[in-house]
């Protein structure tokens, strides 16, 4: 998506986007009974098992975790103890919380929320930002937005599609992100799929993006897809419905998990 395209696709839906998110204000967790989760017993490093079963989570947002598989997503991404890692969208903390217990006290998570949200929540993250230390939160738009250096990983969840809608230039966006990241460090984007081959044409309305337009400005920047994970994928959801709507309530959808790296050699 070139620069002229992005600008346009935001000038045209921001009335949809307040609109959308005003309803979906953070920290409100979907209306959808729980889902039994157990964090397998091979695969998942024993700090993401710890952090993923950590008592120190917030006991709702828990519930869903059985819709989100977080322990498989934070071992796809590489979280290590004591990592450096990049989180948009925060949203309601969900995995900032995971992400924290996750790196430990040695490691840290920079947090970046977009404007209007970050009013809305930032008297809310209060308490958790101080029992946190390690999780650096700010709110602002991302075209301003200055990285820390040599990060591990870089976490988009459900942001993707925001940064398209709010006009983020995606080009200088990730060549500023590339150079913050080591050689080798994993970009993972979580996002929920637009039916294949409509681009951004319903990106303001469902909430949505194509496959395509991901893999295409991730690519562009110089990164590399090293896996097209089925982990949340969900065939009986049809992706013409909102996002945030019934039935899917924005962890029911079919979502895209790309693991994108930065080469170690490039």
């Amino acid at each position: 998506m070139n620069k002229f395209l992005s600008r346009q696709l935001a000038a045209s839906l921001v009335l949809v986007v307040s609109a959308a998110l005003t309803t979906s204000v953070a920290g409100e967790a979907p209306e959808l009974p729980p889902k039994p989760y157990t964090v397998p017993a091979k695969g998942i490093p024993k700090h993401i098992k710890e952090a993923v079963e950590s008592p120190n989570r917030d006991p709702k947002l828990k519930e869903y975790d059985g819709y989100n598989r977080p322990a498989e997503i934070l071992a796809l991404a590489g979280i290590k103890k004591g990592g450096r890692v990049i989180e948009f969208g925060p949203y309601d903390l969900y995995y900032t919380e995971m992400l924290s217990e996750a790196v430990g006290p040695k490691g840290e998570v920079w947090a970046y929320e977009v404007p209007d949200i970050h009013e809305q929540v930032v008297e809310r993250y209060k308490d958790f930002l101080d029992k946190h230390p390690n999780v650096k939160y700010s709110g602002t738009d991302y075209n301003n937005l200055e990285f820390p250096r040599q990060v591990d990983v870089v976490f988009n969840n459900l942001y993707f599609h925001e940064m398209l809608l709010r006009g983020t230039l995606l080009e200088p966006f990730h060549a500023k992100l590339f150079k913050a990241m080591k050689p080798g460090a994993i970009y993972l984007i979580i996002d929920h799929s637009a039916v294949l081959g409509t681009e951004t044409n319903h990106t303001g309305t469902l909430h949505r993006v194509d496959p395509a337009i991901v893999r295409a400005n991730v690519m562009a920047a110089g990164f590399e897809l090293v896996e097209d994970s089925r982990l949340l994928e969900n065939h009986s959801d049809d992706r013409n419905t909102p996002a945030f709507e019934p039935p899917t309530k924005r962890v029911q959808t079919d979502r895209i998990v790309y693991k994108f790296r930065k080469p170690i050699v490039y």
